[in-house]
């Protein structure tokens, strides 16, 4: 077992196909609080960067995207990774093709854009009680549409904002990553 946060650049990558980076990955599976027979909804996995690391740490993971693209990525990343066999990836649009016959620990949202505020009702529906259903969000349009389907339910919102040092000129100045607000609710 290794602890989350493999470096981005070690990951199969497009440029079209977004990626969950290294850092938010780390806060995010910390939220999620996978493990050895946990099973993670990984909602527009993306490369399948936080499905990878979910499995590394012994979960069983079932990951979705509308893209073709970002499907092949993710099944490249867990060959890679060494765990194909723990991530069983799907071509399909949530909430529509949300596998329904499972009853998950968790689940990740790491896509939806517009869609969010019916595709997070799905996928709480999916999770057991005591389980844990975590959002990254980038845009303040999503996180403003996400707020009515928190009411009522045991959540916390942190916003991560990361620069990362790189030399300029003999100087280490921060370049920032997007911020991402982290939302994580408790069933």
């Amino acid at each position: 077992m290794r602890a989350p946060g493999i470096p981005d650049e070690e990951f199969i990558r497009d440029s079209e196909v977004p990626m969950t980076k290294e850092e938010v990955r780390a806060v995010v599976i910390s939220k999620l609080k996978v493990g050895p027979g946990d099973v993670l909804l990984d909602v527009g996995c993306g490369t399948g960067s936080v499905s990878v690391e979910a499995a590394l740490l012994g979960a069983e993971v079932y990951a979705i995207d509308k893209s073709p693209r970002a499907v092949e990525l993710t099944r490249r990343n867990a060959e890679k990774f060494g765990v194909a066999d723990r991530i069983h990836v799907a071509l399909g649009e949530a909430p529509r093709d949300l596998p329904r016959d499972i009853m998950f620990t968790s689940a990740f949202v790491g896509g939806g854009g517009r869609d969010l505020p019916k595709i997070v009702p799905e996928v709480v529906k999916l999770v057991k009680p005591g389980g844990r259903v975590v959002i990254d969000v980038v845009t303040l349009e999503t996180l403003s549409a996400l707020t009515p389907l928190l009411e009522g339910l045991n959540h916390e919102v942190v916003l991560l904002h990361v620069a990362r040092g790189r030399k300029v000129g003999g100087y280490t100045i921060l370049s920032p990553l997007n911020p991402v607000f982290v939302v994580t609710v408790r069933l």
